[in-house]
């Protein structure tokens, strides 16, 4: 980060930002993640890290390594929206930095982010460059879904995809600017923004809520943007579920098609969530013939 850089930040920095980290059965990444979260500068005192239910000895992990930290504890699991929302009340900082337990943001990170909100009075919303841990780019946010997305996600066209190098260059992960809607894995939001717009509605259980609330902060005249300078690494669906034989992360598709389509129906109405479901269904279809002809 350049000193102009730094100087353009007045107001905000990484100590004034607030950084939540739900987390549930993820000790050892949501150590990693505030660890990142300190040496890229925030103040111990604004990190907030909500744990949802851990059974692995998280809280006491945390107490024990940072002292600092704030730890609010669910005694059951009340999922990540509820979580999220608990620990952005309860902290004061500005912005808001929400961030996935599975994530590491970069040393120069927070620094960067503060940049960019003071040098943008209507930013509202911003989300963070998210990669793999090689280095591989991950969707960072966009447009809201359209008939024709829904119809790609079931056919699981968009994951084939990313495996070509070519692609993965190209496609919108990899740019950035403004979108309707960055992802929730490491979003930042201007503390105003969130009092305007927010809080997250809980009815989404574990998506959708990044995707509704972008999308009522640009009706709401606020900028949403990606920003490329603020680098995150993700390891993707490392809070959703494991599979220990292979030791796989993968995505949820069951609360992933449920939340989009919960989405579809508060934005547009019934009659659209049944269109979209539709999408889904005929992508499926597509799916599961080619899988035939595969076979």
């Amino acid at each position: 980060m350049t000193a102009a850089a730094g100087q353009a930040a007045v107001g905000f920095s990484p100590a004034s930002l607030a950084v939540i980290v739900p987390t549930h059965d993820t000790r050892e990444l949501t150590l990693r993640a505030v660890d990142c979260a300190l040496a890229a500068g925030a103040a111990p005192g604004r990190v907030v890290v909500v744990d949802d239910g851990s059974h692995d000895g998280t809280a006491a992990a945390l107490a024990a390594r940072f002292p600092g930290v704030r730890v609010l504890r669910n005694e059951a699991a009340e999922g990540f929206t509820r979580a999220a929302n608990r620990g952005a009340a309860a902290s004061d900082g500005d912005p808001v930095l929400l961030l996935n337990s599975d994530t590491e943001v970069a040393p120069d990170g927070l620094a960067r982010l503060a940049a960019a909100f003071a040098a943008r009075p209507r930013l509202g919303i911003a989300g963070g460059h998210l990669v793999y841990p090689d280095g591989r780019p991950q969707w960072n946010g966009g447009r809201a879904p359209t008939l024709a997305w829904m119809a790609a996600l079931g056919s699981g066209l968009p994951r084939l995809l990313g495996r070509l190098r070519p692609y993965r260059a190209l496609h919108p992960a990899a740019r950035a600017g403004n979108v309707d809607w960055v992802s929730g894995a490491a979003l930042a939001v201007r503390r105003r923004a969130w009092e305007e717009v927010g809080p997250f509605d809980e009815r989404f259980r574990l998506y959708g809520q990044d995707l509704d609330l972008g999308v009522r902060a640009r009706r709401a005249g606020w900028e949403v943007a990606v920003l490329p300078e603020v680098r995150v690494v993700h390891h993707h669906g490392a809070t959703v579920r494991r599979q220990p034989e292979a030791g796989r992360l993968e995505e949820n598709p069951e609360l992933l098609w449920t939340d989009l389509l919960r989405w579809w129906e508060k934005e547009r109405g019934a009659a659209a969530r049944r269109r979209a479901a539709r999408a889904l269904l005929a992508g499926a279809a597509l799916r599961l013939a080619g899988r035939s002809l595969a076979l």
